[in-house]
């Protein structure tokens, strides 16, 4: 299953690893770009702010009022807008509300509430797209990312997304500004719903009042240990409601009537600290039953006083993931089970953790995201061999051992959305790309790869 967002929390602290984190890489699948101004004198960072998306504590028709920065609440008092579960006619209900994602920016608290509904007869000709303005801090996708409003807590995709903000100046931010395109509402018997906002529409997502994000003017960067702060912002999705305007149009059903779409949305910056740490893992021991539990040391750096080494714990209720590129924060990301998870991390590995340091200065893994470090590309040679193993099409070091075993390795398309496959998919002819771990023989030649990550993807003409 791929998923995506580091989970749960607030302030985030990071031991800054490897210059990839510090040098603000624009973070998995996107570019961040910033044009912030700042207080004469003030010392800026770089700080990052990493976002993540959940359901509100209460959702829908049952959700508590909560009052936001700006001059509104969530849900919202206008008695012409309702939830989607209370509009009874037209009929049938509507499903999903999937939009394209194009930009997203953090913004600071003097810039003025500008959001829109999203309205079904959008301004045409569509205006031109918006340019950055000082101080806002933007992300921008390689490709627009779909998401569903009515399902948007589950949106991992765009959870990861959201946590690249980086190089964020000092100050106070109490909105989320985030632009769309490409909006379809889709009803519950499958039809689609016409619908025509204009192409660069945006809505806000407020903070929450007395909860807004602030970055001190003076952060951990200069310290010798080469920290640096992260704050986390927790979104609340609390849904969606819905203007239902009749057109008068004497027509019937969806057709006689307009609907206009408003968000409900606030985001929380909370107060508890956590660290994250990324490098190569080293001395990994453990066990797998009765739980997962170990340890590993945790090393980045080089020069004068690195590498810097990280002592750090996992334990039964630490989440494990397979990324394919941890450290650029790619979004082609799988979970996997702790016994899984475990099972296939060995020295070596790139990894990031997320967690607390305790007492002795261990750091206590809450999740665990890593890349293999050995890779294998080429095409498959007459498929399955009788020791369930196959060779790639290539003179030597071309041996794949799947890992744990044949039927047990993770199997998923090559090509996006990366759906799971089993390993029937593998056969004469198709090109893959092997993730896991040189095998050697006894002179030290690599003659293959233990592989427990396996994508799949094109046939190749061949013999």
């Amino acid at each position: 299953m791929i998923r995506g967002g580091l989970r749960k929390s607030a302030i985030l602290v990071t031991v800054t690893i490897l210059a990839i984190f510090l040098a603000g890489c624009g973070g998995g699948g996107g570019t961040t770009s910033s044009t912030g101004s700042v207080t004469p004198g003030a010392q800026v960072g770089p700080a990052a702010v990493e976002i993540t998306l959940a359901a509100a504590p209460v959702t829908g028709s049952a959700a508590a009022l909560v009052t936001v920065a700006g001059p509104a609440s969530v849900p919202t008092l206008d008695p012409s807008y309702l939830w989607p579960e209370h509009v009874t006619d037209p009929t049938p209900r509507i499903a999903h509300v999937y939009m394209d994602v194009v930009k997203v920016s953090l913004m600071p608290a003097e810039e003025p509430f500008s959001g829109e509904d999203i309205d079904q007869d959008g301004n045409l000709p569509d205006p031109q797209a918006p340019s950055g303005k000082p101080r806002f801090v933007t992300i921008v996708p390689d490709s627009p990312i779909c998401i569903d409003l009515l399902k948007l807590d589950n949106d991992k995709r765009f959870a990861r997304f959201l946590n690249r903000f980086d190089s964020v100046p000092a100050g106070t931010y109490d909105k989320i500004r985030v632009y769309y395109q490409n909006v379809r509402v889709i009803l519950a018997n499958g039809d689609e719903l016409p619908f025509h906002p204009t192409a660069n529409s945006k809505f806000d997502i407020h903070f929450r009042q007395g909860h807004e994000l602030v970055i001190p003017s003076t952060t951990d960067t200069t310290q010798d240990d080469g920290w640096v702060r992260l704050f986390r912002v927790k979104i609340d999705f609390v849904g969606l409601k819905l203007n239902v305007v009749p057109r008068g149009n004497g027509k019937k059903g969806w057709d006689s009537c307009k609907v206009i779409l408003r968000p409900q949305i606030f985001a929380v910056a909370g107060n508890d600290v956590l660290y994250s740490v990324a490098g190569t893992a080293d001395n990994v021991t453990g066990v797998a039953s009765p739980t997962v539990e170990g340890t590993f040391d945790l090393s980045f750096g080089v020069g004068q006083g690195y590498p810097r080494i990280i002592h750090t714990a996992f334990h039964n209720g630490t989440t494990w993931a397979y990324s394919d590129n941890v450290l650029g924060g790619s979004h082609w990301i799988v979970d996997v089970s702790s016994t899984t998870g475990f099972g296939a991390f060995r020295n070596g590995a790139i990894v990031e953790v997320i967690g607390r340091f305790d007492t002795s200065k261990v750091l206590q893994a809450r999740d665990i995201v890593f890349t293999f470090p050995d890779l294998r590309r080429g095409v498959v040679d007459n498929g399955w061999r009788g020791d369930n193993t196959f060779v790639l099409r290539s003179p030597s070091d071309n041996v794949v051992f799947p890992k744990p075993d044949r039927s047990a390795a993770y199997y998923d398309n090559a090509v996006a959305p990366h759906f799971p496959l089993s390993d029937d998919a593998i056969d004469n002819n198709v090109r893959v790309k092997a993730r896991g771990y040189t095998v050697r023989d006894p002179a030290g030649n690599p003659v293959g790869i233990e592989a427990y990550w396996i994508s799949i993807g094109g046939i190749f003409p061949g013999p």
